[in-house]
């Protein structure tokens, strides 16, 4: 019996997706990575990207949201098409803009495996990369993103019981472990030595943007030292949860120092 063969019309597909990554191949290709809402995080080949007439390269930027034409191919697929559905003009304008989209596309990159579909994380992704775009402010939503983008795949902190115990937390300071997954109550906080200090205001921010989201915490004007709490408690625990450096925390403004994150150390 001859061996049955895929016909190229079962070959083709189309899909949404969002530029993550990109690399050189050769003398003229290029690999990019990408996340769509049904394939998840997928490594893709524009053949012939790098030329100066390419008709494929100059609509695969960085951040860009498009609809891709694909063929199945045998290691990686082929891109044969590309539609733009948003630039994101405003990133590539922007050095503080395009770091915290850096931020994004790092954390999608890292948390999710190949070929998983994430739907929840592909609009996160997309509504946060055109809200940066639209000017706003950046840092709330790289809290927001950060916050929800580890829900979403099953890595949410607990912020409202203790992460060891499970009694519910008073309204007094207490700390953020990492290693144990959230507050702690006074009681078990020396469980983890390297646990982060965490004001009533910093613990009352992150509650109300887990539970009321974005469009609840984006006016609210917080003092540098509730930001910062803030920033490095998420900071120390998407480091735990990915178990590698981040690259991009370094590029956000002021906030970080990858090296002691692991530690919980505050050094700013």
């Amino acid at each position: 019996m001859p061996p049955v063969t895929e016909s190229l019309r079962d070959r083709l597909y189309q899909t949404p997706g969002i530029v993550l990554q990109c690399r050189d191949l050769g003398e003229a290709d290029r690999i990019y990575v990408v996340f769509t809402p049904g394939y998840g995080k997928a490594s893709i080949i524009a053949k012939g990207a790098r030329r100066a007439k390419s008709r494929l390269g100059p609509y695969l930027d960085y951040f860009v949201e498009v609809t891709l034409n694909l063929t199945r191919g045998r290691d990686l697929d082929v891109v044969t098409g590309v539609v733009t559905v948003d630039q994101h003009p405003g990133l590539r304008g922007d050095l503080t803009a395009f770091a915290y989209a850096s931020h994004f596309a790092e954390l999608v990159r890292d948390l999710t495996q190949e070929h998983q579909a994430h739907p929840g994380v592909y609009e996160l992704l997309a509504s946060s990369l055109s809200l940066l775009d639209q000017g706003v402010d950046p840092w709330h939503l790289a809290r927001f993103f950060e916050l929800h983008v580890l829900q979403l795949l099953g890595y949410r902190p607990e912020l409202f019981q203790c992460a060891n115990c499970q009694r519910d937390i008073q309204a007094e300071p207490n700390v953020f472990s990492s290693v144990l997954g959230g507050v702690l109550c006074p009681e078990c906080a020396p469980m983890d030595p390297g646990a982060i200090m965490l004001s009533v205001a910093a613990q009352k921010y992150l509650r109300t943007m887990e539970r009321d989201g974005l469009s609840r915490v984006i006016g609210l004007r917080i003092g540098d030292d509730v930001r910062h709490q803030v920033a490095l408690a998420m900071a120390s625990y998407l480091h735990a949860t990915s178990e590698r450096p981040l690259r991009s925390l370094a590029e956000l403004p002021g906030l970080y120092i990858v090296d002691t994150v692991e530690n919980g150390q505050d050094v700013s």
